[in-house]
């Protein structure tokens, strides 16, 4: 099975000095191998061709990252940062073409937030400036892969078909949230502070959002299970 993993552009140390280098985590290669798939990556590019690739993809992995252009929800930039408009044209394709053909998607974090604008949602530019007494959602460093809240996912749900649990606990690496959800999606979790943690399309396309991070908790048997999804179906 053909997994392919959208990436976006950071800088990194090189032989000739820092440079910025199309690249990912190893974790998503080494649970998508674990799951006996074969990952690709697709990198922000000016001229995003797939026609003859597409018929080869079984899966597609849209991943996190910096935020995304507020225009593309019809706002004005409060809170928005680290934005790449390449990067989220890119991406949106990539949701497009993977709708178009009903290839099966898994959208995190950032993914996750940009699967709900394609489908024409919005979202909330800074937790801390919306929400009364919100958890903890920013950790990084060494919390990246520690759970750092519990989110309640929703039975009737294909999350909840493919996890077979309710409560989980996840890390957190975000700043924004869903506010306004997309057209023809549902709500598959929540975190207790209201900040929906998964969505997933009612009907068609085999698509889920999920908002943690699950390739930083490789150990997690929910992670492997996601990522036997992607994979396997």
């Amino acid at each position: 099975m053909i997994i392919a993993v959208s990436c976006g552009v950071r800088e990194t140390k090189t032989s000739s000095g820092m440079l910025d280098t199309n690249s990912l985590v190893t974790y998503f290669n080494e649970l998508i191998n674990e799951s006996n798939g074969t990952m690709i990556i697709i990198p922000p590019q000016r001229n995003l061709e797939l026609s003859n690739l597409i018929p080869s993809i079984d899966g597609l992995v849209i991943t996190g990252g910096g935020d995304i252009d507020p225009s593309l929800y019809n706002q004005e930039n409060e809170y928005a940062r680290n934005i790449s408009q390449e990067r989220d044209t890119v991406e949106m394709q990539l949701l497009s073409l993977a709708e178009e053909n009903n290839i099966r998607t898994m959208a995190i974090c950032r993914g996750h937030q940009l699967l709900n604008i394609y489908k024409g949602g919005t979202l909330v530019q800074d937790i801390d400036s919306i929400i009364d007494q919100p958890l903890s959602h920013v950790e990084v460093n060494e919390k990246t892969s520690q759970h750092i809240h519990d989110i309640k996912i929703k039975k009737n749900t294909k999350l909840y078909s493919i996890l077979k649990k309710e409560t989980l606990g996840v890390n957190s690496i975000h700043h924004q949230c869903i506010d306004k959800l997309g057209n023809n999606l549902i709500v598959s979790a929540k975190s207790d502070d209201g900040v929906i943690e998964g969505i997933e399309i009612e009907s068609g396309w085999d698509a889920i959002g999920i908002q943690w991070h699950p390739e930083y908790l490789g150990n997690d048997l929910e992670s492997k299970i996601l990522f036997d999804w992607i994979v396997e179906g």
